[in-house]
């Protein structure tokens, strides 16, 4: 069963080995932002993962996602919808995500984000494409 915790409900010792280790090492985020929107992935009492959901206009904006190394491709993809059950919860009506890598489209598209024809605003400096998926049906 998949769990998502709120970076403020692991210790500081879980969070520091999360990135200590695999593909996350090296990637501890120490911005203001991972810290105040921050969540781990857990399954089966292990943690898989962490993302940020910022809030943006409209939507949150997944700002980062980390899986660890081992992550095998069919836990990535159902990654996006945990992700996205979790940000509906929170509220949100759109996650948006930005792609910097061309090789990761499809990935997206997989996942039912189209390519969005506005940007949100975010006070970030970025370039790239970005994507987005709307998280309630509307009648």
């Amino acid at each position: 069963m998949i769990k998502i915790k709120h970076i403020n409900e692991v210790s500081e010792l879980e969070y520091e080995q999360f990135f200590k280790d695999g593909h996350a090492k090296d990637q501890k985020p120490e911005e203001d932002w991972a810290h105040e929107h921050g969540h781990f992935l857990e399954l089966e009492g292990e943690k898989i993962g962490f993302f940020v959901l910022y809030p943006v206009d409209g939507g949150a904006w997944l700002r980062k996602l980390l899986m660890k190394e081992q992550a095998n491709p069919a836990l990535i993809i159902m990654t996006f919808e945990w992700i996205s059950e979790h940000a509906l919860k929170l509220g949100y009506e759109k996650l948006y995500t930005h792609l910097d890598d061309p090789n990761k489209r499809v990935l997206l598209e997989m996942n039912h984000f189209k390519e969005s024809k506005e940007e949100p605003y975010v006070d970030a400096n970025i370039y790239g494409e970005w994507f987005e998926k709307l998280l309630i049906v509307q009648a």
